[in-house]
């Protein structure tokens, strides 16, 4: 299929089937891109990893965090990265994980890009950072289409540097549960994507969690998933008689041909991988409203019953006595939902800074192309439209922020801070 035509189609479902097509018409530019894509194309100049960044770069316009173009590994194609992740503190990017990348340490302080310091890029490529926190910028796309940088490594030495794209490394699901010292469990969670493989740790740890007098649960990289996985934690987050008191967010979901057939699709896929009840029941409620609402449009969902049975199908322990949940910029999706119920714990503390907050769009279906290409997409909305939701590019808030410095590259400063919050009760 011609990379012309492939864009031609996401263009149409931005326009169509995006869930916030009609609150962002006009903030796209989609002519330019059409006409330098048929431009490459004619030249033989483009790549499968050209036309990746490229569509990532249009879909910028959305701003929406919630939404994704993947370039897939296959027989003649490698998906490339750079191979290391930075954090934005007074306009020098501190690295703070390598993970292809070898020729440096986490902690080296990147200060030019092609020769441009990193004052003046935030203030050019504003938009493709996504964020005006710096603490909450994305450097990954101009990082990754730069041709040098300069760095300060642990010998205080500048280094230039050519930039180097690796193949990507898939990234593991991380689930743990764990004493840090005789009274307190510490929970770590990367994600809520397998409920299966969740829901059993926390059934194996059941006895463990009810004898701690605290416990940590760890949900800074947590990327969502499924918010089933999550609702067997809140047992032991919340007091016997206490449930979630937050109002139930009433979403409205876009009914487009594409969009059902693709939700009927990924409904079949849940079904065959979950034996999880609670999970079923929405998929089957879903799939019935989509079939009874095909092709009108916005049409608000009630879930309520469904998501009311998930929040008060517990009962609530007096054990663990304090729960605090280390939150940062990279929690999103399902992670920073199970931020925001717990927030109603009169046990919880929230520590560390807010989460991304990308949810007013949501319930993503994806589309492929050729096994090479995917657009994954939100195709639901907040009825209390975006620009008055009190997370839109905020996310969740702490109850005691600390703000992100290099000094968490080498110790971990929230984990350090949740101790001492314990310490003092």
């Amino acid at each position: 299929m011609k990379y012309s035509n492939i864009f031609a189609e996401i263009v149409s479902i931005m326009h169509q089937d995006y869930a916030g097509y009609e609150e962002k018409k006009g903030w796209d530019h989609p002519d330019y891109y059409t006409k330098k894509i048929e431009e490459l194309e004619r030249s033989g100049f483009i790549t499968p990893q050209l036309f990746a960044e490229l569509v990532n770069e249009y879909l910028i316009s959305f701003q929406d965090r919630h939404m994704y173009f993947n370039l897939h590994n296959s027989e003649k194609v490698e998906v490339k990265t750079c191979g290391f992740t930075v954090r934005n503190y007074e306009d020098t990017l501190y690295v703070t994980e390598t993970n292809e990348e070898d020729r440096f340490e986490k902690g080296a302080k990147i200060v030019f890009i092609d020769g441009e310091s990193i004052s003046s890029i935030r203030k050019m490529h504003h938009t493709m950072l996504r964020e005006s926190h710096p603490e909450r910028e994305e450097w990954d796309e101009i990082l990754s289409r730069a041709t040098y940088f300069e760095l300060i490594n642990e010998n205080e030495e500048l280094v230039k540097l050519e930039l180097k794209l690796y193949k990507r490394s898939p990234r593991k699901s991380t689930y743990t549960i764990d004493f840090i010292n005789e009274s307190t469990l510490l929970l770590t969670f990367s994600d809520f994507a397998d409920t299966n493989r969740i829901v059993n740790l926390i059934e194996q740890h059941k006895d463990d969690l009810l004898e701690s007098k605290n416990v940590i649960v760890d949900v800074r990289n947590n990327r969502g998933g499924n918010s089933h996985a999550s609702s067997s934690l809140l047992r032991y987050i919340f007091k016997k008689g206490e449930k979630p008191s937050s109002p139930l967010k009433v979403r409205e979901f876009n009914c487009s041909d594409r969009n059902v057939e693709l939700f009927l699709e990924q409904a079949e896929k849940v079904r065959s991988s979950t034996n999880n009840e609670e999970t079923l029941k929405m998929v089957e409620y879903g799939e019935n409203q989509f079939k009874t609402y095909w092709n009108q449009g916005f049409v608000a969902f009630d879930f309520s019953e469904y998501i009311a049975d998930l929040e008060n199908n517990f009962e609530g322990e007096d054990t663990p006595e304090k729960v605090i949940i280390l939150s940062d910029y990279y929690c999103a999706s399902a992670g920073e939902e199970f931020v925001e119920t717990s927030k109603d714990s009169s046990k919880v503390t929230i520590v560390g800074r807010a989460t991304m907050g990308l949810n007013d769009y949501s319930d993503i279906v994806c589309v492929q192309w050729d096994k090479q290409f995917s657009l994954c997409y939100p195709i639901s909305r907040l009825q209390q439209k975006t620009e008055i939701d009190p997370i839109h590019g905020k996310g969740i808030q702490p109850h005691v922020y600390i703000k992100w410095t290099p000094k968490h590259i080498e110790e971990d400063i929230d984990l350090q801070q949740a101790l001492k919050l314990i310490e003092k009760s």
